[in-house]
C-alpha cells in the first residue's frame, strides 16, 4: 500500500517554457536580451494602447464590435470547448460508476426469463502517472486554445483600428480628389474660353480636356475605396454593409516613440507563442502517454449485483451478493500499433517543436520591423507635412497675384490640385504611421483594452 501510494504521488514532469524552450526550438540561434531598434528618449511601453490615441468614435467602435461580430461567439465557443476538454480529461481521476438492468418474462431475448442488475464501481490506480499525463495534456490544449481566442480577440481590434483610420483617410482622399476634379474641370473651361480669343491652342484644351477626364476618374476610383474602407469597418463591427461615413475624419496625433531596450522576453506574453507553446507541451505530454500505455493498467472494482429468473431454478431462489476485486491489464502483442502510436506522437511532438521555433523567430522580426518602420514613417511624415505646408504657401501667393492681376485662375486652379495632392500623400503618411504604431503594439502582444 505504502508503494501504491508513493507511485500514485510522483508528480508529471512540468511544462517546458520561456527560454528552455526557445534553445531546444533555435539551438543555432543567437537571442539577444533587448531589441536593437528604437530611441534613445522615449516613452514607456504601456498596456491598454487603445487608450493612447484619444479617439472616442474608435473605442465605441471597439466596442460594439466585442458585442456583435461573428468572431465574438466562436471565440467564446471555443473556451466552452477548452473547458470541456478539461472536464473531460479530468474525469479519468475519479472511480467510475455504472448500472446494468435486465428484466422479462418467461419468453425474452434471451428465453431465459432472466431479471436482475448489476452495480458496479471501477477506479484506475494511476501508478505510472497515465491519466495524470493526459489531463497535463488536456491542460496544455486548452491553453492553447485560450491564446489562440486571445489572439483572434486582439487581431480583431486591431483591424478594426486600422480599418478605421484607413477609412478616414480615404474619405479626406475622396473629397479631395473631388477637389481636383472640380479644379481640372475649371482649368479646361478657362482654356476653351482662351482658344476662342486666339491665347491658347486647339493642343492646350486637348492636354486640359484630358487632364480633367483623368481628374476625374481618379475622384471615381478614390469614391470606390472609401465606400469599400467603410464597409469592411462595418463588417468588422457586426452591421450591414452599407458605407456610412464615419462621424470624424481626423485622425489621432502619433504616440511618443517607444524607448529603446526592449526586452526580448517580452515576447512571451503574445497570444500566439502562448498557443503555440501549449501546443509543444500538449505533444509531449500525449507522447509519454502512449509510451505510458506499454506499462500495466491496475484497476479496483466493487459492485453488488441482484439476479432472479423465472425459467431456471436458482439455488436458495433469487440471489444478491457484494464484491470487491481488481483488474490488470497489460498489452502483450498488438501488431506494433502502441509503438506505431508512440511514433506518430514522438513525430507530432518534433513539428510542434518547429512550428514554436517558427512562431519564435517571425514575432522577433515582426518587432523589429514595426520598430523600424514607425521610425522609418515618422521621418516621412516630417517631410510630407514641410512640403504640404510649403504648397500651401505657394497657393496663398499665388491667389495674391490673381487679385492685383499678375496672372489668372488657371494657376490657382494648377496650384489647388498640387496642394490638394500633396495633402493626401501626407494623410496617408499618417495613416501609415498610426498603422505602423498599432502593428508595434500588436506584436508585442499587449493588450489594447483593460483587462
Amino acid at each position: 500500500m505504502a508503494s501504491t501510494l508513493f507511485l500514485m504521488s510522483c508528480a508529471v514532469n512540468p511544462p517546458i517554457a520561456g527560454k528552455d524552450l526557445r534553445k531546444q526550438a533555435l539551438p543555432q540561434l543567437s537571442i539577444p536580451n533587448q531589441f536593437s531598434a528604437g530611441v534613445n528618449t522615449g516613452s514607456q511601453l504601456d498596456d491598454a494602447w487603445l487608450k493612447q490615441f484619444n479617439d472616442s468614435e474608435l473605442e465605441a467602435l471597439v466596442a460594439e464590435a466585442l458585442k456583435n461580430h461573428p468572431d465574438v461567439r466562436i471565440i467564446a465557443a471555443r473556451r466552452l470547448q477548452a473547458e470541456a476538454l478539461i472536464d473531460a480529461a479530468g474525469g479519468a481521476q475519479y472511480p467510475g460508476l455504472g448500472v446494468v438492468g435486465n428484466t422479462g418474462g418467461k419468453v425474452g431475448s434471451s428465453g431465459s426469463g432472466l431479471t436482475g442488475y448489476y452495480i458496479g464501481a471501477n477506479w484506475e490506480l494511476d501508478l505510472w502517472g497515465r491519466v495524470r499525463t493526459a489531463l497535463a495534456g488536456a491542460k496544455q490544449n486548452a491553453k492553447a486554445l485560450n491564446a489562440e481566442q486571445d489572439a483572434a480577440r486582439l487581431s480583431l481590434i486591431g483591424t478594426l483600428t486600422k480599418t478605421v483610420w484607413l477609412a478616414r483617410g480615404f474619405q479626406e482622399q475622396a473629397r479631395l480628389s473631388q477637389e481636383n476634379a472640380d479644379a481640372a474641370k475649371r482649368y479646361a473651361q478657362l482654356t476653351e474660353i482662351r482658344e476662342q480669343i486666339g491665347a491658347s491652342s486647339k493642343n492646350d484644351v486637348a492636354f486640359a480636356r484630358t487632364s480633367a477626364a483623368q481628374a476625374h476618374e481618379i475622384a471615381l476610383i478614390s469614391k470606390q475605396a472609401r465606400d469599400q474602407s467603410l464597409r469592411a469597418v462595418e463588417i468588422l463591427v457586426g452591421r450591414y454593409p452599407q458605407a456610412t461615413l464615419l462621424k470624424s475624419t481626423r485622425l489621432p496625433a502619433l504616440p511618443p516613440p517607444i524607448a529603446s531596450g526592449i526586452p526580448t522576453d517580452i515576447l512571451e506574453r503574445r497570444p500566439d507563442i502562448i498557443a503555440a507553446e501549449a501546443r509543444v507541451n500538449s505533444a509531449f505530454y500525449t507522447a509519454a502517454e502512449k509510451r505510458l500505455a506499454r506499462l500495466p493498467k491496475i484497476s479496483l472494482t466493487a459492485g453488488f449485483g441482484y439476479i432472479n429468473s423465472e425459467v431456471f431454478s436458482l439455488v436458495n431462489g433469487p440471489t444478491s451478493s457484494l464484491g470487491l476485486g481488481a483488474n490488470v491489464m497489460m498489452p502483450l502483442f498488438q501488431g506494433g500499433a502502441i509503438e506505431a502510436q508512440i511514433a506518430y506522437q514522438n513525430a507530432e511532438a518534433q513539428a510542434a517543436l518547429a512550428n514554436y521555433g517558427k512562431v519564435v523567430l517571425n514575432a522577433f522580426g515582426d518587432v523589429e520591423n514595426a520598430l523600424n518602420g514607425e521610425m522609418t514613417w515618422r521621418e516621412r511624415s516630417v517631410l510630407l507635412n514641410a512640403q504640404l505646408q510649403e504648397q500651401k504657401q505657394i497657393l496663398r501667393r499665388i491667389e495674391q497675384e490673381f487679385t492685383i492681376g499678375r496672372v489668372d485662375q488657371r494657376q490657382i486652379q494648377q496650384q489647388k490640385i498640387k496642394t490638394n495632392s500633396t495633402e493626401i500623400s501626407y494623410r496617408q503618411g499618417q495613416v501609415d504611421a498610426l498603422t505602423q504604431r498599432v502593428n508595434l503594439y500588436l506584436a508585442l502582444g499587449g493588450s489594447p483594452i483593460p483587462q
